[in-house]
């Protein structure tokens, strides 16, 4: 036991995001970037993904697993703004669809955490409640909205997938919500 080399990476500037079955990974220097995938079983790296990588500042990101795909949330600085950035890859690392929202705007992209990927959709804490979001046509659109959920999430909570249903997590709090 011990440390195996699995790909070459830029050190401190790479960030990774692992699932049940695969991980993402992107590095982003100066005008350098990258982003590739790896097997959770096997070495090595799938290098040379295309992303449509937002032209600002980067701040933050964050990565939902679901099965064979990942939704990959972005967030970066343009022009005194912020803006989110959503990209659902497949498997292969082809982007099979995107959407951008500004931060704070009330949409299931206002932020970029509370999202649970579940059975090809992604569920998301906002505000006004739950909002299906799924894969149509090559983009990303919310297709349902749970306001009943409103009294228990918000857009500050996280979301978990458990046995019992959809579990939203608050600071102090865990409650757990079935659809009927």
């Amino acid at each position: 036991y011990g440390p195996e080399r699995w790909g070459d990476v830029l050190q401190g500037q790479t960030r990774l995001f692992v699932g049940p079955r695969f991980g993402l990974g992107f590095h982003r220097a100066a005008g350098l970037r990258g982003a590739f995938l790896f097997d959770v079983e096997r070495k090595g790296l799938r290098d040379g993904l295309s992303l449509p990588w937002p032209s600002g500042q980067l701040l933050d990101a964050e990565a939902v697993f679901d099965g064979d795909t990942v939704w990959l949330l972005l967030a970066e600085e343009a022009g005194g703004r912020t803006v989110h950035h959503a990209v659902l890859l497949g498997p292969d690392g082809a982007v099979r669809a995107s959407a951008r929202a500004d931060t704070g705007d009330g949409s299931w992209l206002g932020t970029l955490r509370g999202k649970c990927a579940v059975g090809g959709a992604l569920f998301c804490a906002t505000d006004a409640g739950l909002t299906r979001v799924e894969h149509r046509q090559g983009r990303l659109e919310a297709v349902r909205e749970f306001p009943d959920a409103e009294p228990f999430v918000d857009a500050g909570r996280g979301l978990l997938l458990s046995r019992e249903g959809l579990t939203v997590v608050g600071a102090q709090d865990l409650t757990v919500l079935r659809m009927n």
